[in-house]
């Protein structure tokens, strides 16, 4: 994965990341939605769609395995109106969006330089 779509892709998911947890504490996460009137749903629900689209322009390989935490990210918060269940689906969004940043981050950066990208686990130190 090249460094800059690896840092974009880490950036969002801790910001998602940390939404989704403040959003599913149970009460101050479902005051704070009905007090600015569902707007945090359908930022979170643009955001999951932005991860999608550069997961997909991205071409990698391994971009199969995390595509479907946007998707379900998006459906879960379509689901996430429903008051009492919807701090559930931040919950379990919460924990997904957790994987994600790991999976990132175990992700080997490739530098766009390169002709070959493994050249870099090739090299002799």
């Amino acid at each position: 994965m090249k460094s800059s779509i690896r840092l974009i892709l880490l950036v969002l998911g801790m910001i998602m990341l940390l939404k989704e947890a403040f959003l599913g504490i149970p009460a101050l996460g479902g005051i704070y939605i009905f007090s600015v009137g569902w707007a945090p749903l359908f930022t979170n629900i643009m955001l999951y769609i932005v991860i999608a689209v550069i997961l997909v322009a991205g071409r990698y390989n391994h971009r199969n395995e995390l595509m479907y935490i946007p998707v379900l990210g998006a459906i879960l918060n379509i689901i996430a109106f429903i008051p009492f269940i919807g701090m559930v689906c931040h919950w379990i969004m919460a924990l997904f969006m957790l994987y994600f940043v790991i999976r990132v981050l175990s992700y080997p950066a490739y530098s766009s330089h390169r002709a070959d990208p493994r050249s870099i686990y090739n090299r002799r130190y």
